[in-house]
Formats: C-alpha cells, sequence, structure tokens
C-alpha cells in the first residue's frame, strides 16, 4: 500500500504544539509522512516540507462540542480511503517501528474500521473477554475485537491509528467534542456494523507521551519519558512562558525504551 497521510486535528490555543510535534514526528517517524494539522488559525510557525496546515474556517465554535462539525466536512473531501489520525498532544518519543507500520498498512481493507496502534486493545482491562487473536502477517500477530462488546470497550477512539475513512464518518457525528466522541460512539450505536477494530500483539508502535493535560496537571505540558537531547531541543524552541509549563509528570528517566510505552 501506498504511503498514507497523518491528520491530526488542532485548536488555536494548542498551535504551538505544532513545533515539537512536528521536531519529534520527523526525527522519530520520517519525512516521507505528509501531516496535516486540520485547525483554524494559521499558526505563526515555519513548517517542515512535509508539515501541513489546513484551516477549516476563519474561527471555531469556542464550545468543546464544536470539535466534530468541521472534521465531518473535511473528511467528506478527501479521496483517502485510508490515513493515520492522532492528536496534537501525542508527541512521539522514540523511533516509529516502520516495519510494524507496514505490516498493519497491509492489513488494512473495507471490511476493517481501524488499526490501533497501541497496547490498550491487548491490555486495556475492560477489554478482557472482548479480544481474540485474530491472525499473523508479515511474522506481527493481530487480535480482533469483539463487535457487540459494552460501551466500557472502546472500538473508537482517538488514540494513535490507521483510520478507514467511512467509518470514521459513520462513527462521528456534528456538534460532539473528543469526549463525547470517545463516549458515545461506543455507546452500542455502532455494534455489530460489519467493521472489524484490530490491533497488533506484544509489538507496539508509536510510543508516545500525552503532554497536555488528562491527568489534573492544568497547563503544564508533559515531557515525561523524552530523552535528554529531545528535551534540550524542545527547551530551545520554547518560549519562555512555554518554558516555565514544560515538567516530567512522574519522575526523570522513567523510560527504558519499551516499545510502545504510553506514559500518562
Amino acid at each position: 500500500m501506498k504511503e498514507l497521510n497523518m491528520y491530526i486535528p488542532i485548536i488555536d490555543q494548542n498551535l504551538y504544539m505544532i513545533k515539537y510535534y512536528q521536531y519529534l514526528f520527523n526525527k522519530y517517524w520520517g519525512k516521507h509522512v505528509q501531516v496535516y494539522f486540520l485547525g483554524y488559525k494559521k499558526p505563526n510557525i515555519k513548517l517542515d516540507e512535509n508539515i501541513h496546515f489546513i484551516s477549516l474556517a476563519e474561527k471555531r465554535d469556542p464550545h468543546p462540542s464544536a470539535w466534530s462539525t468541521a472534521l465531518i466536512d473535511f473528511f467528506k473531501s478527501i479521496k483517502d480511503d485510508y490515513f493515520y489520525f492522532s492528536l496534537e498532544d501525542y508527541l512521539i518519543i522514540r523511533p516509529v517501528d516502520l516495519e510494524l507500520i507496514e505490516a498493519c498498512k497491509e492489513m488494512m481493507n473495507q471490511n476493517i474500521g481501524r488499526i490501533d496502534l497501541w497496547n490498550s486493545v491487548q491490555f486495556g482491562p475492560g477489554r478482557r473477554g472482548w479480544v481474540k487473536f485474530f491472525k499473523e502477517h508479515r511474522g506481527v500477530k493481530f487480535c480482533i475485537q469483539n463487535q457487540n462488546p459494552p460501551p466500557s470497550v472502546y472500538r473508537s477512539s482517538t488514540s494513535n491509528s490507521i483510520w478507514n475513512r467511512e467509518w470514521l464518518l459513520k462513527t462521528i457525528e456534528p456538534d460532539w467534542s473528543v469526549w463525547e466522541y470517545d463516549t458515545l460512539a461506543n455507546d452500542g450505536r455502532n455494534n455489530n456494523d460489519g467493521f472489524d477494530v484490530i490491533s497488533t500483539i506484544d509489538r507496539w508502535t508509536p510510543s508516545i507521551v500525552h503532554s497536555l493535560s488528562n491527568k489534573g496537571w492544568g497547563d503544564k505540558i508533559n515531557i515525561d519519558g523524552m530523552l535528554k537531547e529531545d528535551v534540550e531541543e524542545i527547551y530551545k524552541m520554547s518560549d519562555e512562558e512555554e518554558r516555565k509549563r514544560l515538567f516530567a509528570y512522574r519522575t526523570e528517566n522513567t523510560v527504558v525504551n519499551l516499545k510502545g510505552y504510553q506514559p500518562g
């Protein structure tokens, strides 16, 4: 399969994250992937040749539930059958397993709604009993989720994934926030719809850090798990206020090069 595009929705107040994301993405994934940030106000940031910004509108309704509406219109307008999807604060902190990515791309077909690139499908405690072995391809083992799980088992998710555009448009509805998408899309309305969700077993990529608050650390920028050289580069490209916000949520040197490491 040809290389896929990466799409990342972003809000105006997080535009500064683009400079961190593009540095780490191009270092650990590579410039062979075209990355498109989907936002509103144009960022005052020099973009690398493979990093693009698409303005969905002059400005966005500030209500969180406005998140999904413009995205639906955008994904209806593109021709990509499959693509990578991520969020702006999922910063990549270790080399991406490109062989694994290729195996996942080759697994993608019209019957698969999403390939989750993280380890949560295999290890999420709420998924026990709802996931089983699927098949092996290129020496990579894949698991598959039951199509009729309880709402606590997220078939649809904003985790790093390869998406089938048809299924994304089926599962997302207007006037939803990110939180509403993760919950309402999994309330059973999309169960037994013929689309499968699969993930790899015992091997995952990319390794990321959730850099913005989902653990109650306010306006801080979490850099937990980053290598020292990357912390130094992030620090150099930050302004004074951003430097004050950089911190490690846990402790320094937490990462021990585990593939699929997903720090909080």
